[in-house]
C-alpha cells in the first residue's frame, strides 16, 4: 500500500487529528517543532524512545503495529490489572464474536477458489484483530494466575487466626 512507511503513517495519524496542535506534541514529546516535523516528513528516523509516548499522546498505535507487522509479529493491548470475572467473561465473549466474524469473512474469501485483493484487505484485519483478542485474553488469564498464586502463598504465610506481630506465648514468660 503507497505511504506505509512509519513516517507516512505518523504524518497521517497526525493530520486526522487536526485539534492536536503539534508543537505542543513536539514540547510534550522533549524535542523541538523542527524535529518533529523532520521526523513526520522523513527526512530524519524517529527516535525509537519517543514512539510509544507520541502514540499514547495521540490516541493510535497504528505506527508501533507498523513496526510489530515488519518485524513479523502482532502487538496487543495490555488488559487492565484490576479486571473482574464480569470484565474478563465479556473479554471471552468479545473474542468469541470476533472469532465468527473473522471465520465468516475466511469462508467467503476462499468460497470461489480465489482470493482477490479487496477480500485480502477486509479478511486480513479480522483475523489480525482475533490474533491480537488471543494475545491479550493469554496475557490476561496467565496475571489471573499469578495473583491467584501470589494471594495463596499470602494467605499461607498468615494464618487468618494469628497475627504475625504477636509474640509466641513463651516469649513473654
Amino acid at each position: 500500500m503507497p505511504g506505509d512507511d512509519l513516517a507516512s503513517i505518523l504524518s497521517r495519524v497526525v493530520e486526522t487529528k487536526a485539534e492536536y496542535d503539534i508543537r505542543l506534541l513536539a514540547q510534550q514529546l522533549g524535542t523541538n517543532y523542527r524535529s518533529l516535523m523532520y521526523w513526520l516528513r522523513g527526512d530524519r528516523p524517529v527516535p525509537a524512545h519517543l514512539l510509544p509516548r507520541m502514540c499514547s499522546l495521540l490516541g493510535n498505535y497504528e505506527a508501533l503495529d507498523f513496526l510489530e507487522s515488519q518485524a513479523g509479529r502482532i502487538a496487543f493491548k495490555i488488559p487492565e490489572p484490576h479486571i473482574t470475572l464480569e470484565k474478563e467473561l465479556v473479554a471471552v465473549s468479545h473474542l468469541i464474536k470476533e472469532v465468527g466474524e473473522a471465520l465468516e469473512s475466511v469462508a467467503g474469501t476462499l468460497a470461489d477458489g480465489v482470493v482477490e485483493d479487496n477480500e485480502l484487505r477486509r479478511t486480513i484485519p479480522k483475523i489480525e484483530a482475533v490474533i491480537q483478542e488471543c494475545a491479550s485474553l493469554k496475557y490476561l488469564l496467565e496475571d489471573l494466575c499469578t495473583k491467584r498464586k501470589k494471594k495463596s502463598r499470602a494467605d499461607r504465610t498468615v494464618s487468618p487466626n494469628r497475627c504475625p506481630f504477636h509474640l509466641h506465648p513463651t516469649a513473654n514468660k
